[in-house]
This record gives structure tokens, sequence and C-alpha cells, in this order.
């Protein structure tokens, strides 16, 4: 997965976060100074009528409270760049306007709300709501000391049994409530606008982590799959070639065919390369041949016994599976083994390849050679065993590479077979 798509991943989630949108708060989204202005409109649909009715009420400071007024719509329009800031001065200045107005005036906490919407979605439940709680309290009493209720003009009859002190705790009590209600139900909408946008910001988080997982274990994949054509090819090709030499003085029809068996390794080497660096490119349209599988065993022991080794090859137990990329990964590994038989290996006579089906889900792999016990030196960097050791880890298998006491070499891999496999193959044993 190259970055181009790694990009395109992320961009198609975001795609379909702002499908689930809709429409309004998908355009809401991209025009953030347009909710902000919009916000400060509807504060002050909401306020504006409740100063005309206070400047018609004689004595009133009309003129205080639409200072008042103007200010906290200033405030509300840098709720967003600092929401604690904004907040207090909405606080102070509702406070302001409940003192100019009188116990039955003010704002009637409009701005307060949307204050504390603002700051609900930037701050942790543990701060918003013991503010909003706070907040109207300090309104409540604030009310209460400039008179609230007032009183005067309501005939209360005491036959009735309702006593005035009685009935105006119970209007205190009653508009309390509602104000801190309505600042924590505000508190409340702010935190379930938070998670939401916490909860997609997780999402587009972990839809990068996982495209560039995929990233990393196909550039790895790639690797494993350059190495073992590049390795292979040129250790094959190499080893022809010096024998080429050596024939060529003896038996120039017997060279010509090494020769031959040379160049075709070459050319298949580049077609290899060529396909897997086709798969890199975005706009490939071309064909990709498939790639090598169990059937194709034979064609490769052919080519290392051209090349100079002796290999008897035994397979018991039933057939591989038929999973392409479980065939794969079989074929890379006696690939990766001979190869390296044939790089570092000395006075080699006799190399057994071994494959062993057992108990129908695992699969048994062993490459053994009988040269020298003292290997030469490696050049290599090791990625080939590295690389035997991811392909069988996919499979649940472990590789195990060392010398043999009589001498020679001996790789050992166990694969469990995929569940799909057996499966497919117990299908075709009952057809028949």
């Amino acid at each position: 997965m190259t970055q181009q798509t790694l990009q395109e991943t992320v961009a198609s989630f975001d795609e379909l976060t702002a499908k689930r949108m809709g429409r309004v708060r998908r355009y809401l989204r991209t025009h953030p100074r347009l909710v902000v202005i919009g916000a400060v409109v509807l504060y002050l649909l909401l306020t504006l009528p409740g100063v005309l009715i206070a400047a018609a009420v004689p004595g009133a400071n009309a003129t205080g409270l639409l200072v008042t007024t103007l200010a906290v719509s200033a405030a509300l329009l840098y709720r967003r760049k600092a929401p604690m800031t904004v907040i207090v001065l909405v606080f102070v200045f509702e406070c302001v306007a409940l003192i100019i107005a009188g116990p039955q005036g003010g704002l009637g906490g409009v701005g307060m709300i949307i204050a504390l919407y603002t700051v609900a979605t930037s701050y942790s439940a543990k701060r918003t709501i013991p503010l909003a709680v706070l907040a109207g309290s300090f309104q409540v009493v604030l009310m209460v000391l400039m008179g609230f209720p007032d009183m005067e003009g309501m005939e209360l009859d005491p036959s009735d049994g309702i006593d005035e002190a009685v009935f105006s705790r119970i209007i205190i009590g009653i508009s309390g409530s509602f104000v801190i209600g309505f600042y924590i139900a505000a508190a409340a909408v702010g935190m379930n606008v938070r998670n939401a946008r916490i909860h997609e910001a997780e999402l587009n988080h972990w839809a990068r982590q996982v495209s560039s997982l995929a990233q990393v274990q196909e550039r790895n994949r790639i690797a494993r799959e350059m190495h073992d054509v590049v390795a292979h090819s040129l250790s094959v090709m190499i080893a022809l070639s010096e024998g080429a030499r050596v024939v060529a003085k003896r038996d120039q029809a017997r060279a010509d065919e090494v020769l031959n068996e040379l160049s075709g390794t070459g050319r298949a080497a580049l077609a290899d390369m060529r396909r897997m660096l086709g798969v890199l490119r975005q706009n490939e349209t071309g064909e990709l041949e498939p790639q090598p599988t169990g059937g194709n065993v034979e064609q490769l022991l052919e080519g290392f016994r051209t090349a100079g080794l002796p290999i008897t090859f035994t397979h018991t137990g039933g057939d591989l599976p038929e999973d392409t990329t479980f065939q794969l990964t079989v074929f890379r590994m006696i690939q990766e083994s001979l190869t390296n038989s044939l790089r570092y290996a000395r006075n080699v006579s006799d190399v057994q390849v071994r494959l062993e089906r057992r108990h129908d889900d695992e699969l048994r792999l062993e490459v053994m050679d009988n040269g020298d016990a003292t290997r030469v030196p490696s050049v290599g960097s090791g990625r080939g065993l590295r690389g035997m050791r991811e392909r069988a880890a996919l499979y649940e298998g472990t590789v195990e590479a060392g010398p043999v006491a009589s001498g020679g070499w001996i790789v050992k891999a166990v694969l469990k077979i995929p569940e799909c496999g057996v499966k497919n193959d117990k299908q075709k044993t009952a057809k028949e």
C-alpha cells in the first residue's frame, strides 16, 4: 500500500463520516464562522424582546441592559477560541444585567446556555457539570437578594392555608430548578457533541493506524518476494555461468544447454520483478501472471539440478492444499533453502527435499544437504531465514535451521494447513 493509497483510505473514511452527518450538519461543520454568527443572532433574537419590554417599564435602565446584551453578544463571537474566558465574561455581564433590570428582569440566561454548551464541547464533564450548577445557583441567590419573587400586588387569602413565605420558597425552588436544569441540559448536549467528536477522531486515528500497518505489511511482503526472486535467480545464474565455463572446454553442446538455462533463469527473474513492481503502480492495467505454486516445485528442482545440486525429492501424505498462498509459501521456502545450499555449501553430493503431510492439518518440510560441516561465512543480511520465519508465522508454523552432526546443513519447517484447505480437500475426496 503506497502513501497515496493510505491517503485515499483515510479520505474515504472521512467521506463516509461526512455522509452519516447529513447535509445540514456537514454544511455547518465546513462553515464554523457561520455557526458562531448564527449563535449570536439567535441570542439577540431571544433577548432583545425582553430588553424592549424592560425599556417600557418606568424607571428601568434600558440603556444599561442594552449595553450588557451587546457585550454578551460580542463575547460569544470568541466562544470557540477561548471558551473559559468567554463563559466568565458572559456570567459577569448577565449578573450585571440582573442587577440593572431588577429581580424580574435580566437576560434570561440564554448567553450562559450557549457559553456552557461551548465549554462542554471542549472540557470534560468534571468541569462543566459543577460549573453549570455553581453558575445557576449563584444567579438564583443573586435573584433572591434582588428581591425575587416580588410579592407586591399578589393577594393571598390566609384562610386558604397559603403562607406567603412558603409560597415564595416554592417560587424560588421552581425558578432555581429551571435555571440550573437548563444549564445542566446545555452542558449535557455539549458533552454529547464532545464525545461524538472524540469517537470520530478515534475512528480516524485507527483508520490511519490500520492503513499504516497494512502499508508496512505490504512492504515486508514485497521485500520477501524481491529477496526470494533476486537471491534465487542470481545464485542459480552464477552457478550456471561457472558451470558453463567449465563444461565449454569439454562439451560445447552441454555448455549451450547450460547457457540456455542461464538466459531462461534471467528472463524469468526479470518477469517476476516486473510483475511485483507493477503491483506498486497505481495505474497498472496489464494482467499479472500467477505466482508460483506447488505444481511448480518440480520445475524449481529441475532448475537447481541443472545448476549442479544433486536433489532427491520425496513427497508423502497427500497433495498440497489448493490454497495458492499456502502453496506459494512452501515454494518460497524450498527455493530459499536450496539457494542457501547452492551459495554456501561445499562438496555437496546429496540434497534431500522432503515434504510430508501429516494429520491432514500439518505439513512438514525438510531440506538437508551433506556439504562440508564448516560453512562459508554468509555475506547476506539474514533476510532469507527471517523471511521464511515470517511466512511460517502466517500459518502458525516454525522454522529451524542449523548444522547436521554428520556434516551438512538442514532446514526444518512445520506449517499448519489452513482450515479452508483441509475443508476443500475433504470435499474433493468425498466427490471422488
